[in-house]
């Protein structure tokens, strides 16, 4: 009896220690680029873009700020990340970085956080609050998007190619909300149900005053929840629910590369 009991505990020791090796085993290692480089910018215009590059692999960024990296990397927009010191929206750098293999959008934009947590020895506190926002759903005559071929993996990012005019290819709807989220007052939050990556355009009058100039060109062009309607076959509701908040808690230069 006494050997049975401590073969019982001898059993279920080994059981413990290997179920923990097990689970040291499956936790992965946080995502990361191959090589990355983040340099104050070389840029000669003020133009600023940041965007995954054809082959989904690579990553590349000219004359961005931190802020705006972050709310890339984060899928955030500027009023939703509070707490920063005022270089994060002056000063300017370029970034080059690549992954030991294709991923998805999602997986480059962990690294991409991953990067900047480490490069700019940044620390972020998540906060989410229940709030006023807007639900994109689908309109009643359904969508008027153009599906894009499932074969192409360059996702560029969607353009303003003009004051009011967004031009998109190979967006998913939910990066089609969150964009739309910078031109509202409200986060927007997808509830179309559409799977595919789809190309569209979409112009719409700016909430600029009357007097702004250009103003009377775009005095017949619709509003936003107009355009996005007649133009998209989608619609915004008025809703409630969760908005994710970052508060910055530590930031550095950046002093290394």
């Amino acid at each position: 009896m006494r050997l049975a009991k401590w073969t019982f505990i001898a059993v279920t020791t080994a059981a413990v220690v290997i179920t923990g090796l097990y689970a040291q085993a499956q936790k992965k290692e946080p995502l990361a680029f191959e090589v990355a480089s983040i340099k104050p910018t070389r840029a000669t215009d003020q133009r600023a873009i940041i965007r995954p590059m054809p082959g989904n692999q690579a990553y590349t960024g000219s004359n961005v700020t931190l802020r705006l990296m972050m709310t890339i990397a984060y899928s955030v927009t500027d009023r939703q990340i509070s707490g920063a010191p005022g270089w994060v929206d002056t000063d300017r750098f370029d970034i080059e970085a690549r992954a030991a293999r294709p991923g998805t959008v999602d997986e480059l934009h962990d690294m991409l956080a991953n990067l900047l947590e480490e490069r700019f020895k940044l620390k972020v506190r998540r906060e989410t609050k229940e709030q006023a926002v807007w639900n994109l759903v689908l309109d009643k005559g359904g969508a008027k998007l153009v599906t894009h071929s499932p074969d192409d993996i360059n996702y560029p990012p969607i353009r303003l190619a003009a004051r009011g005019e967004l031009q998109g290819q190979n967006v998913k709807t939910d990066y089609l909300a969150f964009f739309l989220s910078r031109f509202l007052d409200r986060k927007v939050i997808d509830k179309t149900g559409l799977p595919a990556r789809y190309d569209f355009r979409l112009s719409f009058r700016p909430d600029t005053p009357a007097d702004a100039p250009g103003a009377e060109q775009l005095r017949d062009v619709p509003d936003i929840f107009t355009a996005v309607r007649e133009q998209l076959g989608l619609r915004l509701e008025s809703g409630r629910g969760p908005v994710e908040y970052l508060v910055v808690e530590k930031v550095e230069k950046l002093t290394e590369n």
